[in-house]
């Protein structure tokens, strides 16, 4: 081997391993970003406050002429005290309502509660067909992929600001999931949270399915 051929060879040896390893770096990366991307959504989507977690906060698009939404989302108390929903609001709506779904005999009703309920290290998910948000006398419409600003009342974590995600008519969870996600979700057993005293809820209008 001559001396040019020689100077080729450690050239193309000391390339090798740093092409590699920009490769490999460049496979982490897109690995990690991935992995991001995946975990985001799910996670990304919580407000903290007072030992109160919010999460997963979604509502629905309403069609041409509707004048209520819903909302739903899932409530977290730490362990270390429980606390109570007692109301809501958003600038979207002239009022905002606690709302849940009851069965009498072969009939759903919807009513509204004065409050929901959450056990010190126990959780309370707002659902379609169960306990949710009403957003009435809307102010327009709500448009899929906009956010509706949500602050929700609590007895002692106090006000928390929320943004719910507009989802399109008819879902039934949030980011494309056919489910609200929350530690209820799929179990056999009640995510409901205790409700105050109910009053029979009237009639709504156009897009009333909640």
């Amino acid at each position: 081997m001559n001396a040019r051929s020689s100077a080729r060879f450690l050239v193309h040896a000391a390339t090798v391993p740093v092409v590699a390893s920009l490769r490999l770096a460049s496979v982490s990366a897109m690995s990690l970003a991935l992995v991001l991307a995946t975990v985001a959504p799910a996670d990304a989507h919580e407000v903290e406050k007072a030992g109160i977690t919010v999460a997963h906060p979604w509502a629905r698009a309403t069609p041409g002429g509707a004048t209520v939404g819903a909302a739903y989302l899932e409530i977290k108390a730490a362990a270390g005290g429980s606390d109570r929903l007692i109301g809501a609001s958003s600038p979207v709506a002239g009022r905002t309502e606690i709302h849940t779904h009851i069965h009498e005999g072969a009939v759903m009703k919807m009513r509204r509660v004065d409050g929901l309920d959450v056990a010190a290290g126990g959780f309370v998910v707002l659902k379609p067909s169960g306990d949710h948000i009403m957003l009435m006398d809307l102010k327009g419409a709500l448009k899929e992929g906009d956010l509706v600003p949500i602050t929700l009342q609590f007895e002692k974590a106090g006000a928390v600001a929320i943004e719910a995600s507009i989802e399109p008519v008819g879902a039934m969870g949030p980011h494309g999931m056919d489910h609200q996600p929350g530690h209820g979700s799929g179990s056999a057993h009640s995510d409901h949270g205790t409700h105050g005293s109910h009053t029979d809820h009237g009639k709504h209008g156009a897009g009333a399915k909640h």
